[in-house]
Formats: structure tokens, sequence, C-alpha cells
């Protein structure tokens, strides 16, 4: 297996997210099921475990999930800009 760079795979993980916001944009039309779509991507990086402050006691564990939490929103941010330049035109 090649050693990739933090460049290289900062690069990949960038190029997916923007896949992913593309293809979420496509998919969340006009009707019932793109609501749906937004409701069920925006639930995943919003804290579920009603605790004020998640990170003041920090673990590895926290640190995936918060990073996990942080992705989604990318891509809901990214294909909601998307969405919105396309409606735009």
């Amino acid at each position: 297996m090649s050693e990739l760079t933090n460049e290289e795979i900062e690069g990949r993980l960038t190029a997916q997210r923007e896949t992913l916001a593309l293809v979420v944009a496509l998919l969340a039309g006009l009707d019932a099921t793109s609501e749906r779509i937004w409701a069920e991507l925006e639930a995943r990086f919003q804290f579920q475990n009603n605790q004020e402050d998640p990170g003041a006691v920090p673990s590895r564990a926290f640190a995936i999930e918060s990073a996990m939490m942080r992705e989604f929103k990318l891509i809901v941010e990214e294909a909601r800009a998307r969405k919105a330049e396309w409606n735009a035109e």
C-alpha cells in the first residue's frame, strides 16, 4: 500500500465531500422527500445526548463523533449552497 501525504488525503476527502453534496443537492427536489433528506442529515450534526458542553470531558470517541458531525454539517452546507445556486439561475 502506498503512503499518502496529508495533502493527498485532504484532497480526496474534499472531493468526496463535494460529490456527496452534489448528490444530496440533486436528490433534494421540491417534494416531501427533500425535507426528509435535509432533516435526516441535519439531525446527524446535532448533539443528541442533551449535554450542554459535550467537549467538557474530551475523549478519543468524542473526537471521532465530533469530526463526523462537522463533516455532516459541511456536506449539508455545501449541498444547500449548490441548491441555492441552481435556484438562482
